[in-house]
């Protein structure tokens, strides 16, 4: 029987993608007090992937005891022919007492390489031949439910890949109205302001045009009222309404910035070339504490990036901004999470005289976080700069 072997610690991707890649018929998870409950965290994560491999009851070492992990781990390993070693998780302990039972038993071992997004291979390392293969994301099958359920979370409305994808896909009339409200000229907001708060009081939009309306209702963002020419919020939505809002709520947020969410997800799913795109994600429901809203998240090559949009922000609110971003990534994705902020102005909207040293500063100090601020100024490349974004990405473990 095809049998692998792996050490579960804090991050578990590269056990995920270990396995992926070798697709055996038994896992053997090595794990230590601290990290048992790993073990249904990293089940999860490969059922989402279409992985149907049987994980064997979780074996548990000693992490700072090379003497216990040897013997541990040599006995688990002793009477299986087909092995791979995966010694790439673990303390660097339970890593290299692996490593060394690769050699003398001897097993095949992989090492997996995120920084180049290779899988190193050693088929006898008894011989020290090591080749290297580049891991195929259209094989690994990796998704953005993937990573967040092998991060420790919970998605609303994610039990299956076709329940998640469907649920976090907006509605091509909502993808429409998006497209629409971002080209829309700047004389059109103030009716659309109005139209954003026509709860109970009907708005007669005139500086509207009908096309535009129509959009607007076939998108079930407004309706019509028994008044003639004018409409109200509609009772309806195609949305995904965080916090339990109403229809008519979330219709209204929509029209004031979710927009936004929704054509970032359009561009990049229409116009990039990535493994995944979800919109409108929602970790850990009900938990106090853990639960986190995702405006998109993106997945690609193994990596997986997680994009906040503002509509309107004030300059002294950036750096905050920045670094509630950094820890909502750092959370949700772990050592694989790369983020966004994506702010709907122009630079040269900010007036104040030291506006651009300001955002240039801002910029750089998204970076030195690991993550990206983008303008609107750069809403026509969005696509190739997170790409770009994805490319440039190490993360070595």
């Amino acid at each position: 029987m095809k049998t692998q072997l792996c050490l579960l610690s804090g991050e578990l991707m590269p056990n995920v993608i270990g396995i992926l890649h070798e697709r055996p018929e038994l896992v053997i998870p090595i794990v230590t007090d601290q990290s048992s409950q790993q073990v249904k965290h990293l089940e999860a994560a490969l059922r989402a992937a279409g992985c149907q491999a049987r994980l064997q009851d979780p074996i548990t070492v000693l992490p700072y005891d090379l003497a216990d992990c040897g013997k541990t781990i040599g006995r688990a390993t002793s009477s299986i022919d087909d092995l791979t070693i995966n010694w790439t998780g673990g303390t660097k302990i339970m890593s290299y007492a692996a490593r060394r039972i690769a050699e003398t038993k001897p097993a095949r071992a992989i090492y997996v390489n995120t920084a180049d997004r290779q899988l190193l291979i050693e088929d006898n390392p008894q011989t020290g031949a090591v080749r290297s293969e580049l891991l195929d994301s259209t094989r690994l099958g990796l998704n953005t439910l993937v990573h967040i359920l092998a991060a420790g979370h919970k998605v609303e409305r994610g039990s299956s890949l076709t329940e998640f994808r469907t649920a976090h896909t907006p509605a091509t009339e909502l993808q429409a109205a998006a497209e629409m409200i971002v080209d829309a000229p700047g004389f059109y907001w103030p009716e659309l302001f109005k139209l954003s708060e026509a709860v109970d009081r009907p708005v007669i939009p005139r500086k509207l045009p009908p096309a535009f309306l129509q959009t607007l209702e076939t998108a079930k963002i407004i309706q019509k009222s028994g008044q003639r020419g004018a409409y109200v919020l509609c009772g309806e939505s195609l949305g995904r309404p965080f916090h339990r809002n109403s229809a008519q709520e979330e219709n209204s947020k929509f029209i004031r910035g979710g927009y936004l969410e929704v054509f970032l997800w359009s561009q990049l799913k229409n116009r990039g070339a990535f493994d995944d795109v979800a919109w409108h994600v929602r970790l850990n429901p009900g938990p106090k504490g853990r639960s986190a809203e995702l405006d998109v998240a993106v997945v690609s090559d193994g990596r997986f990036v997680v994009i906040e949009s503002k509509g309107r922000i004030d300059l002294g609110d950036l750096a905050n901004l920045i670094e509630e971003q950094n820890a909502r990534t750092r959370r949700v994705g772990r050592l694989f999470g790369q983020w966004i902020l994506y702010v709907h102005q122009f630079r040269a909207e900010f007036d104040a005289p030291n506006a651009r040293a300001i955002i240039a500063s801002q910029e750089e100090r998204a970076k030195d976080f690991g993550g990206h601020l983008l303008w609107h100024d750069d809403l026509a490349d969005f696509p190739v700069l997170v790409g770009g974004f994805l490319n440039e990405g190490k993360m070595a473990l």
